[in-house]
């Protein structure tokens, strides 16, 4: 196993060796876990080089490292945090449910209050059924899609990020034809991938044998790569004309893009859709919900009626119900998600600005209350219509990304890989931080030569 901190010393990487040097408990906290901790992660997400910053204290937008720093923070939770760090209702409301009961292995009072909020805020959702992760909520919509239809097959669109079981873990990062590791390569015969093109999907759902489309209606990884104009009504004819179920992906946009996530921005509406993240207000929780008929297979029936099978310990666990309840109810009349839509923009334009002045080829953009960044020639602040697909999924790669994420770190901001999510906390100081953080940063990563000017 090479030495924590090889790989930017193999690349020179000065801003990563600065921010090592100044990081020596981050470092030890790493050298240990890899000591118990396949690679030393519980999350491939959190992989960093030269080592993972590690966090010991959070509230709002700042978190502090174990050496010290504070830092503002945009991973938030990864984007489960609408709220921010420490956010007193839903501190409260754990706090209050932990000293009433942790698990009663029995049904309690908060999962349907927590289902009712759902119903009343997410358009399509007529009823509920809990899960404890994203994943296994896309896991469970796949079945129940299976269920209803008769068919085996469902159809995901290539780039889009449904969790890691065997049938969305297919063709998530180009090239799409690399098959993931300890994944059976019997999987595509039940998974048709399609590029996000309405003439190729069609063209799949022909052969009648599809049970569902499954999409991220952002586009891939939370609208890192958009979704042409008119596709998702588009889609959702081909998806009725063909009888084929429609499944929205919204763990990362449900009640972030507004109360009802995108399909309450947009009004089309999918059959079933799956839910996680700000859904259990920072703790672990996930769901299906959608039209009853559909979700009625997860029902009791007469004997012999089809029943769609759904265990899990952890399902609906009342501190996520408590953590959920008072996140859904605190967000439910839109005030927070048109705010931080507006302060999205803010940083956005703040960041193309800092593009722009420093003559780098390169965009910030997103929608709602997120960001992308993007290094590429054929981007210009603010505008990356001209950049390929597979360039805006890949995101910040290579030495560049290792640097940008340092330099930012050295300068007390914490990015999500080149992305980020905003909470209340990220007011007009830490958005001016943030900014003048990226000016300093990028002006490094000009005289590396790691970005194109």
């Amino acid at each position: 196993m090479p030495p924590v901190g090889d790989t930017a010393s193999q690349h020179c990487l000065r801003l990563a060796q600065r921010w090592a040097a100044l990081n020596p408990v981050s470092r030890k906290s790493f050298e240990r876990a890899r000591r118990s901790l396949p690679g030393g992660l519980a999350h491939d997400v959190r992989r960093a080089d030269p080592f993972p910053v590690s966090v010991v204290r959070a509230d709002g937008a700042r978190k502090w490292d174990a050496d010290g720093h504070e830092l503002i923070d945009y991973v938030m939770g990864h984007g489960s945090l609408l709220f921010g760090h420490g956010y007193g209702p839903v501190v409260q409301a754990v706090r209050r449910q932990a000293e009433i009961a942790l698990h009663p292995g029995a049904c309690h009072a908060a999962e349907a209050a927590w289902a009712e909020l759902v119903v009343d805020l997410v358009p399509s959702a007529e009823l509920v059924r809990f899960t404890s992760s994203g994943t296994e909520a896309t896991l469970l919509a796949m079945q129940v899609a299976r269920a209803w239809t008769g068919r085996d097959r469902v159809l995901k669109l290539a780039g889009h990020f449904h969790g890691w079981h065997d049938a969305a873990s297919i063709a998530v990062d180009p090239p799409f034809d690399v098959w993931p590791a300890g994944i059976p390569r019997a999987v595509d015969r039940f998974v048709v991938v399609c590029p996000p093109e309405l003439g190729a999907i069609e063209r799949a759902l022909g052969a009648g044998d599809i049970a569902a489309v499954m999409l991220e209606p952002s586009g891939a990884a939370w609208g890192t790569v958009g979704l042409a104009s008119g596709f998702l009504e588009r889609l959702r004819a081909l998806t009725q004309k063909h009888g084929s179920l429609l499944v929205y992906d919204e763990i990362v946009t449900g009640f972030r893009w507004s109360p009802g996530g995108v399909q309450g921005v947009t009004s089309v509406l999918p059959d079933l859709t799956t839910l996680a993240k700000i859904l259990a207000g920072g703790l672990p929780g996930g769901a299906v919900c959608g039209r009853s008929d559909v979700m009625e297979l997860l029902a009791f029936g007469d004997a012999g009626s089809t029943k769609v099978a759904h265990p899990g310990t952890h399902n609906a666990h009342p501190l996520a119900a408590a953590a959920g309840c008072a996140t859904l109810r605190a967000c439910a009349d839109g005030a927070v998600q048109r705010d931080l839509a507006s302060r999205g923009q803010q940083l956005r334009d703040a960041l193309n600005d800092v593009l722009a002045r420093r003559g780098v080829a390169g965009a910030a953009y997103g929608e709602s209350s997120s960001f992308h960044l993007v290094f590429d020639e054929a981007a210009s602040p603010g505008d990356v219509s001209a950049v390929s697909a597979d360039v805006l999924k890949l995101g910040v790669t290579g030495g560049t990304s290792i640097e940008l994420h340092c330099g930012m770190l050295l300068r007390g901001v914490h990015l999500f890989h080149g992305s980020g999510f905003l909470c209340p906390g990220h007011g007009a100081a830490e958005l001016e931080r943030t900014a003048r953080a990226f000016d300093e940063t990028l002006a490094d990563l000009l005289e590396e030569g790691l970005v194109p000017a």
